[in-house]
């Protein structure tokens, strides 16, 4: 399926990119200001540090996150590695809106399960930490179903 997905759901896009290339510049320059003997070098050092780590965190946690609809079925990745499901192992998608704990927040966490014929269940990995606008969820979740009507014949 690789190339001839119909559908993407990715964390961001190009911009969630950019920022955390600008990220990693800002990281290589703290170091080699601490590195060139900048005054106050223990600080860029430590500059360094916490925006690198922070932007490989953040990278590896959403950036490879990602999944994908096509002809084959749902292709979702992990941090470590790419899942395959195919159309007709598929029973059910079932997107989930789960109300934070805190009274305070009054925008849903949300989830997308898949019931697989065998019972199994699996949570697809959404691109997305925590909350998001639940009307942006829905609308793709609506073309995540369109493609799977699509491509199976008995639904």
């Amino acid at each position: 399926m690789a190339g001839n997905d119909e559908f993407t759901l990715r964390y961001g896009g190009a911009t969630a990119r950019w920022i955390h290339a600008l990220a990693g510049l800002v990281a290589v320059g703290a170091g080699a200001a601490a590195g060139l003997g900048a005054p106050d070098g223990s600080q860029w050092s430590a500059y360094a540090v916490v925006i690198g780590g922070t932007a490989v965190g953040s990278a590896f946690g959403f950036l490879l996150r990602r999944v994908e609809a096509g002809p084959d079925g749902l292709r979702y990745r992990t941090v470590l590695r790419w899942h395959r499901l195919e159309w007709d192992e598929i029973v059910r998608l079932e997107s989930i809106q789960v109300m934070p704990r805190d009274k305070r927040r009054k925008v849903p966490n949300l989830r997308v399960d898949v019931r697989l014929r065998n019972g199994e269940e699996v949570r697809l990995p959404l691109p997305w930490a925590g909350q998001a606008d639940p009307y942006a969820f829905e609308d793709q979740m609506r073309r995540l179903h369109a493609v799977r009507r699509r491509y199976t014949p008995a639904l």
